[in-house]
């Protein structure tokens, strides 16, 4: 079975800072290797490269974006699985981009943040916190047509998971929306919940996106925004088989990982256990 690896080394726009640096540290750990023993024989590689010279940074966002979109794209024609290692969550506007199918595309959202703001709710003027609702249509119109996400997301296909820090705005937009929201307490201790997202998700594949810091720091101290009381690795690899079952997994992408940050390598082979595990999964569906 054949796996297209898809590098995105950009922290925004910054090439190879920060968490940019995340997917080589991933590669340099023989996660290549660790695929085909899955039973990915074929694996490609394609790394997003070059620094983008637009004016703006949206405008530079936007460039590395659209590649990623295209390598998604040709990937899929290709009947390759496609596993992007990101550096910040806007890498998944490139995938639904990529995807090119809004209507049944749902979207599993592993996340401590929400990501939910728009440039006229953020505290922080931070692009990285707003990929989610840029992806179902609120705010940075101009960057998600760059990228070439067109149509955005149904509100109705997107579950949030592992959600527990949220500005004031965003947490009001996200109650507001139709966005089902999963905190780690009612993932923990409110099973009936995978029902809503077995409704959600059965007429659609689904974009995984993890952004690692779901995970509880002490598991994966390498990241720049840590939140206490995150899941645990074998929580998230359930919930993970849980997603699996509900729907097939059409485009995987891990993000968030700041080597810069990590202490003795804890977050990034606790990332390779993760792509290892999902993979696995994802592979036993393909058969």
């Amino acid at each position: 079975m054949h796996v297209t690896i898809i590098g995105v080394p950009y922290d925004l726009d910054l090439y190879h800072s920060g968490m940019g640096k995340a997917p080589q540290f991933l590669l340099d750990n023989d996660l290549m290797q660790r695929l085909q023993v899955v039973g990915f024989t074929d694996v490609a590689l394609e790394m997003i490269d070059g620094v983008p010279d637009g004016v703006t940074q949206q405008d530079r966002i936007g460039q590395v974006h659209a590649q990623v979109g295209t390598a998604i794209t040709q990937a899929r024609l290709a009947g390759s699985f496609p596993l992007v290692l990101g550096g910040d969550c806007v890498t998944s506007l490139g995938v639904l981009a990529g995807l090119n199918d809004s209507a049944h595309t749902g979207i599993v959202w592993f996340d401590a943040h929400g990501d939910f703001n728009t440039p006229d709710t953020t505290p922080s003027g931070y692009i990285g916190g707003m990929p989610l609702a840029c992806a179902v249509g609120r705010g940075l119109m101009s960057l998600r047509n760059d990228i070439g996400l067109t149509t955005p997301i149904p509100e109705s296909q997107v579950v949030l998971c592992g959600v527990r820090d949220l500005d004031v705005a965003e947490r009001q937009a996200l109650d507001s929306s139709n966005v089902l929201v999963l905190t780690p307490y009612l993932m923990q201790r409110d099973q009936t919940v995978w029902v809503q997202v077995r409704q959600r998700l059965a007429h659609s594949s689904v974009y995984l996106h993890i952004d690692i810091d779901v995970l509880d720091p002490v598991e994966v101290p390498g990241v720049n925004y840590p939140t206490e009381q995150g899941l645990s690795l074998s929580e998230l690899q359930h919930y993970i088989q849980l997603v699996g079952e509900v729907s097939t997994i059409s485009a995987l992408a891990l993000t968030a990982v700041n080597p810069d940050q990590d202490v003795d390598h804890r977050t990034v082979n606790t990332a390779i256990m993760l792509i290892e595990t999902t993979m696995q999964q994802i592979y036993k569906a393909l058969q």
